[in-house]
């Protein structure tokens, strides 16, 4: 009999593993992520799955050892649980997620397997999803400050994208009107995000190699907490311990690295790391060098890349650019060695190339793999650290990435050098940009920022208009309608499956299911039941369906909240309420979910009032919980049962009430 059990068990676990067979594990641990890696359209309210490659601790699986940061608001609540079965850890955020936000999730090293032993910490971003706008920008207002650099973030938690221009905040109203609400008392080069982990943005600002700390107390107010020597340049979880670290240029060579580690917001310098390679030409006159962070392997570890330029010349097509482009690989915990990808030398440019800067790392070609987008040259990440030239940008002082026309391929919006308009170079999804659009405007100066500045699911750009005025500029965007040509419903026994269908969709994120119960003519509050994703743009007739199971004995009404991808939703009620009556016979279901970890639902039918016994027996056949033994009227019941303090095995539950019985099996899985 144990044997049989054994088979059982081997193949309930099989058919949960199945869909892991084909894939590639990521690492020894980790099988795969969904979203998944370095993805460029996340829908805004989903959940984050990771699947793992063997039996994991369960009580490891927490707030405490999984961090999700949102670049532009801060350390996220979630709600986690794991699946044993699956080996399944599914992370819910408890907000949506911002337009065009980068979203970096960290694994730690305090998750271990069910051996107890700690896992590699692993580290992943992946990008939400952009609605609409065209890319081509209309000014909408300026804002009067001195605009050595702009930051955008949410700063005081509300749910819009504010402003950190210079050293002044300025607070959004959620449709892109900016007031002045504070300032900090340093001006220098500043990062926001969030450094101890608090939930809000914090600010660090650099100045004369020294940092400043402001920390956020949740409502955009701002106070310095201490100092430490070093600089500023990038930010990522480097070594994968759940807190943002700091990257920054030796203030006595641009080929040696700084690298401060953060804990619980407190940053201690760590490691220098010289980059010894020689650049192909002479010494620098203007181009930025430039640290950039991001996971160039997949292997769930953040990588550096260093950009190393100079230009120079003379007359006015007689300039010569050149430039350097090094790989820092990460080994694990913040330790890095250095690998020369390539070097670049052009000649007989025009003098403006003095002004060329700003390369940027994005995922150009939606292949999952993260490329290196630099002025007059791209870079292709073909895999296996192998990279390859794959055409050019004009050489210019500023690139900005985000999908400005929401159709999934990250964009660049660049300014030439100087005074200049900015264009908008659209993807073609291969990683060529070739359309534009010109700005009418001429923009000053380097300081740019991008955000959802008015909540219409687009992203919309701040940036300096003059050396003392910041324009903000919106992106168009149309609300467009879903048409609800039917919803209705269907009980079978204490089973509602509700359908609907659409005739057309425009901008469908999806439909959440809610459900009240209606109690003495009056409803409850409306409780999230699921969710069903829309099919977004279509002029097809679509048909959806959602089953609410196990119900007991009462009264129900549903509805529908139909969200665009810009937020904007629509309640669609079923017109008739719902009533589960009582059964006409005594039965008991199948638990669900089985197997289970650690508690499951069991379901029965009462047809006449009486005495009700309900309890849980081993595989000896001895009584382990009584679950219920009491009077129950007619109707449709649930009792949980939780096996948390219960050995994995095989369980027996049993019902008996006037004169019937009957008996199911269940299997506890750890």
């Amino acid at each position: 009999m144990k044997n049989q059990y054994l088979i059982f068990a081997i193949i309930i676990v099989s058919i949960f593993s199945s869909s892991m067979i084909y894939s590639t594990p990521i690492n020894q641990y980790i099988n795969t992520v969904s979203p998944s890696q370095n993805a460029v359209s996340v829908i805004k309210s989903s959940n984050i799955t990771i699947v793992f490659t063997q039996d994991m601790n369960p009580a490891t699986i927490n707030n405490a050892n999984i961090k999700v940061f949102g670049y532009q608001t801060g350390l996220l609540p979630v709600t986690i649980d794991y699946n044993a079965a699956g080996k399944t850890a599914n992370i819910n955020p408890n907000q949506d997620l911002k337009a065009g936000e980068k979203i970096s999730l960290t694994l730690t090293s305090g998750i271990k397997t069910i051996s107890n032993e700690s896992i590699t910490p692993f580290v992943y971003s992946f990008i939400i999803k952009t609605i609409n706008g065209t890319g081509n920008f209309v000014l909408y207002s300026e804002i009067f400050h001195q605009s050595d650099y702009i930051r955008s973030g949410d700063v005081d938690s509300d749910g819009d994208i504010d402003l950190l221009i210079s050293d002044k905040i300025y607070k959004n109203n959620g449709t892109a009107v900016f007031s002045y609400y504070s300032s900090i008392p340093i001006i220098g080069y500043p990062l926001m995000a969030d450094f101890d982990n608090d939930g809000d943005l914090d600010i660090l600002v650099s100045e004369n190699n020294t940092n400043h700390f402001f920390s956020n107390n949740g409502l955009g107010d701002f106070v310095q907490t201490y100092s430490f020597p070093g600089g500023l340049h990038s930010l990522g979880d480097l070594d994968g311990n759940g807190f943002l670290d700091i990257t920054y240029f030796s203030p006595f060579s641009a080929l040696e690295i700084n690298v401060s580690k953060n804990l619980s917001g407190i940053f201690t310098f760590d490691n220098s790391y010289n980059v010894n390679f020689n650049l192909p030409c002479g010494p620098s006159s203007g181009f930025d060098h430039k640290i950039l962070i991001d996971d160039m392997n997949n292997n769930g570890k953040l990588d550096l890349v260093l950009i190393n330029g100079n230009a120079g010349g003379g007359s006015i097509l007689g300039y010569q650019f050149c430039q350097i482009y090094t790989l820092l690989k990460n080994n694990g915990d913040a330790n890095y060695i250095s690998e020369l990808l390539f070097t670049h030398d052009a000649n007989n440019l025009p003098y403006w190339v003095i002004n060329t800067g700003d390369p940027q790392l994005f995922d150009n070609n939606n292949d999952g793999l993260i490329d290196i987008n630099s002025p007059g040259l791209i870079l292709r990440n073909n895999g296996n650290n192998l990279f390859s030239v794959s055409g050019n940008l004009n050489t210019f002082s500023t690139i900005i990435p985000g999908d400005f026309n929401g159709d999934s391929k990250l964009d660049i919006l660049a300014q030439i050098f100087g005074v200049s308009p900015l264009l908008t170079h659209l993807n073609d999804g291969t990683g060529n940009f070739q359309d534009y659009f010109i700005g009418s405007d001429n923009f000053y100066g380097r300081a740019y920022a991008t955000g959802d500045f008015d909540n219409d699911g687009d992203l919309d750009v701040a940036g300096s208009l003059t050396s003392s005025k910041v324009a903000i500029l919106l992106n168009g965007d149309i609300p467009l309608p879903v048409e609800l040509s039917s919803l209705t419903s269907e009980t079978v026994a204490n089973n509602v499956t509700l359908s609907w269908a659409t005739s057309s969709e425009e901008n469908n994120a999806g439909y959440d299911i809610e459900r009240s119960v209606v109690r003495r003519q009056m409803s409850d509050e409306w409780s999230k039941i699921g969710f069903v994703q829309g099919n977004g743009n279509s002029n097809s007739v679509h048909n959806y369906t959602f089953t609410d199971k196990n119900l007991q004995s009462g009264k129900y009404k549903y509805r529908l909240k139909q969200t665009d991808f810009n937020g904007n939703f629509k309640y669609y009620e079923l017109s008739n309420e719902v009533t589960i009556g009582v059964p006409d016979k005594f039965y008991l279901s199948q638990n669900y979910p089985n197997p289970f970890n650690p508690t499951s639902n069991l379901g029965f039918g009462i047809s006449e009032l009486g005495f009700v016994s309900l309890k849980v027996y081993d595989a000896q056949g001895k009584e382990v919980a009584t679950l219920l033994n009491e009077n129950k009227a007619p109707g449709y019941y649930n009792v949980r049962f939780d096996g948390s303090n219960f050995a994995s095995g095989v369980y027996y539950y049993r019902i008996e009430s006037k004169g019937f019985s009957q008996t199911k099996r269940m299997m506890l899985l750890k």
